[in-house]
This record gives C-alpha cells, structure tokens and sequence, in this order.
C-alpha cells in the first residue's frame, strides 16, 4: 500500500499548506458550524487508515492514483459509506412467488402483494466491485457499422467500474401488481422524508449509513443480486463537455421561447419549484394516445430547438444511444411500442427511443433544480428514464441524488447522463458537506470563509448554492405500453377480450429479460 500513502501525501501537499483545515456544513439559514483542526501527520494517517477515495478537495489525478492503489487493495472498500452509525438494515418483503416447478415466477404477479413497510430510514446494501464481462454476443455476422458499435460497447465496458449489491432484489423493488408501471412510496414516509428534505441536518438523520459515489472520470454500473445492469452513469466525454455551454444557453432561450408556466403548477410540482414542461405523446386518462396540451401549444418551438445541428438535437440523440448501447432489451421494447404507434395511430416517438421529454430549469426565485422525494411510479416499470444535468454549480457539494432502494448517493456533474429505471426507485437531490477554506486558518463564518475553487465564469455565492443547475429527462409511461402490448386502447377493453392486462413479468425479467446480465 506504499503508492497508497504516497498518493495520499501528493493530494496533502497539493491543497494544503497550513497545519490544520476547516470544514462547515452548509445551510441555508446559517446552520451549525464545525471545526476541525489535524496535524498533516495525523491527516495522512487518518486516510490511509479509512482506505476512502473520495475527497470534496478532490483534484482528479489524484484520486485516480488513490483509487487505482485502492483497487490492488483486497480490503478495499467498494464504495464510501458515510460514518454515521448504522441502524439495523431495513428488511423488505419478498415479492417474488413460486410456481408449480419450484422456480421463482415473476408475472404475472399475484393479485395482492406484501405491503411495503413504512421506511424512516435508508436500506442499508452493501456493494462489492466485480469485473465485468460483456453480455453475449448474438451469433450473428455483423455488418461493419454494427461491428464498430460492439467494439464502441466493450470498450465502455473496461472502462467502467461495476459494483453489485448481493440483497438488492428486481423483483422485490415496488412495482404495480401488473408489472406495468411503479407504486406510491408509502405515504406516511414520504410525508416524513420530504418534511426532512427540508434542510440538511433533517434529512441527513434518513441518510445514515448510504453509499456515496462520487465521479472519478469514468463510467459506473450498478448490478443487482443476479448480476443485472439497474442504473448506469456515463463518462463525460470531450464531445459532450464542448457541447454543455451551447446546451445551457438554448434551454435558456428555449424557456423565455415557450408557454410561460403558472405559478400555481410549478409550486404544485411535487418535484420542485422549478421551471419544467412534458413535451411528447401520452394516453393518461385518454381511449387513444394524443400530443398533450402543452406540447402542442410549443409545437413549432420544439420543432425550432430540436433541428439538426442544436445542442438539443445532439445530446437528445445521445440519450437514445445510450439506451440502445446498454440496455439493448429495453431498447427492443421501446422500438416495438415506437413501431405499433406509428403504424396503428401515426404518432412518432419525437424523441428517439422515447414519447416524453422533460426540461426541468431555474428561475428567479428557484435558482437551481433540487428534486423533492418522489417517485415516477406512471412511468413503465420494467424500463429506464434517462437523465442529464448541466449548468454550472458545485457539483462536488450540490445535488447529489439518492436512489433509496438501491442505498446509493450519487455524485452528478454537469454532462452526466444517468439511466435507470425510475418508476422504481423513490429519489431526491441532496447537498454534501461543504468545504471552505479561511485566509489566517481561523474558525471559519460566513464572512471569513470561501468554498473551495469556484469558475471563474460563476461567482462565489452561485457555485456555493448551486444556483444555475438544470436537468433533462427522457421517459415513456406505462399506459403507451399497454396499449401497444395488448394490442388494444385500454387495460379494460384488453381483459373483455380475453387478456390478462398484465404485462409479461416473466419474459421481461427471466434470464434473456429486458436488464442485461454481466
């Protein structure tokens, strides 16, 4: 472990030329202070004691070394968990049945399934990092376009680290009884987590014992039990960092272009106060799936902002690359949708491989997206979302995001994109700890004190508090599979005809299912 304690002593040396440093936890109301106070001596050996890689002074080289001793470590550990003391983990019904051969049955599901516990805390998962191996590859004589893209593919795959869960199950994750879409969080929880959301000090008493992730310049995968890809976070590439301003300044001008949004609907967004839009096709609470109002009040400015050559065009077209090059069977069955929409209604999928896109983006009074706890339960079930952040803000303190029953925090800077299925997974945006530094190593205030290394093209109060970050989501919602893959308008009219009005749980999730296996 000596290249370890070397790395360690690099990174000391590189940030630190006093004998002692100050942290502060960041509030929005000024909050609880503390101090600390080590000898360099004692700093070293405190981190090579805790094996942790991640630090909010981070310079990226050398955490790189720090992770790549870690990595030839065998005690090493996989993620970082915050030092909070653990409560006991917090068990989760088995939603899975048995069929007559004995083997677990995933669909359809039973009609009732065990409830889901109230939950005040987060499930406590352990992670372990594993190789990854690529699925297989079809049998098949691949043209040379579709020979690049496998070669595209495997190379993402060396790169990225992977991290599997041994108790996180699929199937006993909260889905509707009928696999099509996602359930509420329990209420009486939901209530309490978004009261706590509130501030940093309340949440963080939900939060004990989560695993933070931080980005360390490569891609990350996340398994679960059976070695299936649930959530995936993206390289930021050159191409996508030259391309983020451009997109910043066009979600700008597209915002003042639109519908302005009422206020009322923004502070009722149980998302957020932000500004937001739903472009795209659904059929909630429609015999036939439609444009909704809002799409076709901005159709023409849509259409001006997604022309060939715009940075909404480019990184719209990413989202669906990334979809089809990592999860290929859910992307199979978004094309099938896509296909029988076309075909029985003329409605194109305007976004790639999916219906719906939604921008969500600051204003006056909400200067940044933070995201309440929610869940995007009408979303389908057995899919994924797709999301992507940009703006300028302190990305390494900011809006971390909480996938609660995966037991993860992850670390999203702008040019990310994040794929998973969100239907789900109950999530919200968090602030870390933040790290300041003071002129004459006093205690640090307000006054005194200063984040570390802000833009210069952002002032320091913006990139403290975040201000300018924004997101995209790209999703498709359950009621357009329902109709595709019952082949008729509604669940309802489907079971008068025969159909059980389930989906089918036991291809989607069985061993050639829609989650690929690594």
């Amino acid at each position: 472990m000596r290249l370890t304690r070397l790395a360690i002593k690099k990174f000391v040396a590189r940030y630190f030329n006093t004998s002692s440093f100050h942290t502060s936890l960041a509030t929005d109301d000024g909050g609880q202070t503390y101090h600390l106070a080590l000898d360099l001596d004692d700093l070293v050996a405190h981190r090579h004691a805790d094996q942790n890689p991640t630090s909010q002074n981070a310079d990226p080289e050398v955490l790189q070394e720090l992770l790549a001793a870690l990595r030839r470590s065998d005690h090493a550990p996989a993620v970082a968990s915050s030092s909070c003391a653990r409560p006991a983990p917090h068990t989760r019904s088995d939603n899975r049945r048995r069929g007559s051969s004995g083997r677990a049955s995933y669909g359809p599901p039973p009609n009732k399934r065990p409830r889901i516990e109230e939950q005040d805390s987060i499930p406590q998962l352990s992670y372990r990092l594993r190789s990854a191996t690529l699925p297989p590859v079809p049998k098949d004589k691949p043209n040379r376009n579709q020979r690049r893209k496998r070669n595209h593919v495997r190379r993402m795959v060396e790169e990225a680290d992977t991290f599997q869960a041994e108790e996180l199950q699929t199937e006993a994750l909260p889905a509707s009884t009928t696999w099509w879409m996602g359930t509420k969080f329990p209420s009486y929880s939901a209530e309490q987590l978004r009261a706590a959301h509130a501030t940093p000090q309340g949440i963080g008493r939900h939060l004990s014992g989560i695993n933070l992730v931080p980005y360390l310049g490569q891609a990350t995968r996340f398994l679960d039990a059976q070695g299936r890809l649930l959530i995936y976070r993206s390289k930021i590439t050159d191409d996508i960092r030259a391309r983020l301003g451009d997109f910043a300044q066009e979600a700008k001008a597209f915002v003042k272009a639109c519908t302005p949004m009422a206020e009322g609907d923004m502070a009722a967004n149980s998302r957020g106060r932000h500004w937001f839009c739903i472009a795209g096709v659904d059929r909630n609470n429609k015999s036939a799936p439609a444009f909704s109002k809002w799409h076709k009040d901005n159709e023409e400015h849509i259409k001006h902002f997604f022309r060939p050559g715009t940075a909404f065009s480019f990184f719209n077209g990413l989202a669906s690359s990334m979809a089809e090059a990592h999860f290929p069977g859910i992307a199979g069955r978004y094309k099938a949708c896509r296909d029988y929409m076309r075909t029985k209604y003329n409605i194109p999928a305007q976004f790639g491989l999916f219906f719906n896109w939604c921008l969500n983006a600051p204003r006056p009074s909400v200067k940044r997206v933070h995201c309440d706890p929610h869940v995007d339960f009408k979303n389908i079930a057995l899919g994924i979302c797709v999301i992507f952040v940009y703006g300028v803000f302190n990305f390494r303190e900011k809006a971390w995001l909480v996938i609660w029953e995966a037991g993860i925090c992850l670390e999203l800077p702008p040019g990310v994109f994040l794929l998973y299925p969100s239907a789900l997974f109950f999530h919200f945006n968090v602030d870390r700890i933040q790290i300041v530094t003071t002129a004459n190593g006093e205690r640090p205030t307000r006054e005194n004190s200063s984040p570390l290394c802000p833009p210069e093209d952002v002032s320091e109060e913006d990139w403290e508090a975040g201000n300018g970050r924004g997101s995209v989501v790209w999703f498709n919602q359950a009621s357009m599979f329902q109709t595709s893959e019952t082949g008729h308008e509604t669940l309802e009219i489907a079971r008068r005809k025969g159909h059980s009005g389930n989906a089918d749980g036991d291809k989607f999730l069985g061993e050639d299912g829609v989650f690929p296996k690594y």
